[in-house]
C-alpha cells in the first residue's frame, strides 16, 4: 500500500523537473522568468525549513496516514493549479504549496514507517519505499511526461498529472493503515 502510495504520488519529482521551463515561460523575458524562479525557489527552501518545525506537531495531532493523505491532496492540487491558473503570480502561490507539501510528507512518511514496521527498518523503508522508488518512478515517467508537454503542453500535462495523483491518494485513503495491526 506504501508503495503504491508512492509510486504514482511521486509524480511530482516528474512534475518538478520542467516547472522553471514552464515558470520561465510566464514572463516576458527567458532571462527574467530563470532570475524570478531563483528567487522564488530560494524563498520556498526557506519556508520549508519553517515548515519542518511545524510539520512534526501536525503530524502527531492528525496522524501519519492523514498527513501522508493531506500531503497527496495538496501536491494534486499544486499540480491542478499550475494547469489552471495563468501569470507569474499565480503560478508562483502554486510553487509555494510545495513549502507545506514537502515537510509534511517527509515528517508524515517516517511516522507511517515507524508506526507500521519494525523500527530498526525506518530508514531502509524510507530509502527503499520512499526515495528508491520515487528515483524509479521518475525515470520511467520522464519520457512520458516529455511526450505529454510535447503533445499537449504544460498546463493540460499538469491536469493530468495532478488528476493521477488525486486519483492515487483517494485510493490510498483505504489502502494504508492507520496503525499497526
Amino acid at each position: 500500500a506504501l508503495i503504491f502510495f508512492v509510486v504514482v504520488t511521486f509524480i511530482y519529482g516528474v512534475y518538478d523537473q520542467q516547472f522553471p521551463v514552464y515558470f520561465s515561460s510566464q514572463v516576458p523575458t527567458l532571462s527574467e522568468g530563470n532570475e524570478m524562479f531563483g528567487y522564488l525557489n530560494s524563498f520556498q527552501v526557506f519556508l520549508e525549513a519553517a515548515g519542518m518545525f511545524c510539520a512534526p506537531w501536525l503530524v502527531n495531532r492528525i496522524g501519519a496516514k492523514k498527513g501522508l493523505i493531506f500531503a497527496g491532496i495538496v501536491m494534486a492540487l499544486r499540480m491542478v493549479a499550475s494547469g489552471l491558473v495563468e501569470g507569474p503570480l499565480l503560478i508562483s502561490v502554486t510553487k509555494l504549496l510545495h513549502a507545506v507539501e514537502l515537510p509534511i510528507l517527509l515528517v508524515a512518511m517516517f511516522k507511517y514507517n515507524s508506526l507500521n514496521f519494525d523500527k530498526r527498518l525506518s530508514s531502509t523503508l524510507y530509502l527503499v519505499g520512499f526515495a528508491c522508488t520515487s528515483s524509479v518512478i521518475s525515470s520511467v515517467l520522464s519520457p512520458l511526461a516529455g511526450a505529454s508537454y510535447e503533445k499537449f503542453g504544460f498546463a493540460q500535462s499538469y491536469l493530468i498529472m495532478g488528476i493521477m495523483v488525486f486519483s492515487t491518494t483517494f485510493i490510498s485513503i483505504f489502502l494504508l493503515r492507520s496503525t499497526k495491526s
